[in-house]
């Protein structure tokens, strides 16, 4: 082995043994693919695992995430435009074509009051403006249940619809994956591999993916459940030559 090889080597053990518990990395994978995953070890507030993510809002809330669990921290009693205050966290280096999936913890499930889990596409922050595809279901599997797909106009509050399908059929349970793709302009979600819904939109060209969370508690229903919800784990990868 050449000497500076050895010198390389002694360094990376160095820093390995005084940086604490390895994060997961951004790594290119098998054939060069970009991909992330995480299982949301130890506790950050907001989330970053080593500055992989980021939000970059100030009118949105954080991500944290505690002991297996990635949750968000809106209070959930804001009014008007305010309510709208997502928790989001978002990746960075990912081609175009992109999927991601996570694994939900639904430990209370409540319909008196909205809680959803998000996978993000092709998302981008800023102080004041946030953009991309939200694909989202609600925290129940009952007749209140929805998957919706949005698209996010950059402004707090300011959204578009491309998907809301409702019924039984569209909710989340506890230990469900939810997953999101987009390829071109097609964006496609799915429960436990199942289509739920697909739209065409071709407004975003870029971005990366993420996830977030939603809580909205009328009436004081659900206050402080913000740890009730939200992701066990977490995969996102950049689909087909645009890597």
């Amino acid at each position: 082995m050449r000497a500076d090889s050895i010198l390389i080597t002694i360094t990376v053990l160095a820093v390995l043994l005084v940086s604490g518990p390895a994060v997961p990395l951004l790594s290119g994978g098998e054939g060069g693919v970009v991909q992330y995953s995480t299982a949301f070890e130890g506790e950050e507030n907001p989330l970053s695992e080593g500055g992989k993510w980021s939000n970059n809002g100030l009118d949105w809330t954080k991500i944290g995430k505690t002991r297996g669990l990635a949750y968000g921290t809106q209070t959930g009693t804001n009014k008007g435009i305010d309510r709208y205050d997502d928790s989001y966290a978002h990746l960075a280096g990912f081609p175009p074509d992109q999927e991601a999936w996570g694994q939900v913890r639904i430990a209370k499930p409540d319909s008196s009051c909205h809680q959803e889990v998000e996978i993000l596409l092709r998302w981008s922050s800023s102080a004041h403006r946030t953009t991309g595809y939200e694909c989202f279901a609600r925290c129940v599997n009952d007749g209140s249940s929805y998957l919706q797909i949005v698209r996010w106009e950059g402004p707090l509050g300011k959204f578009t619809y491309l998907a809301d399908k409702r019924g039984v059929n569209y909710g989340l349970k506890d230990g469900d994956i939810l997953k999101a793709s987009i390829v071109g302009n097609v964006i496609t979600v799915f429960i436990n591999g199942v289509e739920k819904a697909q739209v065409k939109d071709d407004t975003y060209k870029t971005g990366n993916p993420g996830i977030g969370t939603f809580l909205q508690c009328d009436g004081g229903r659900g206050v402080g459940s913000n740890q009730d919800f939200g992701f066990r784990n977490f995969t996102a990868r950049g689909i087909g030559g645009n890597q």
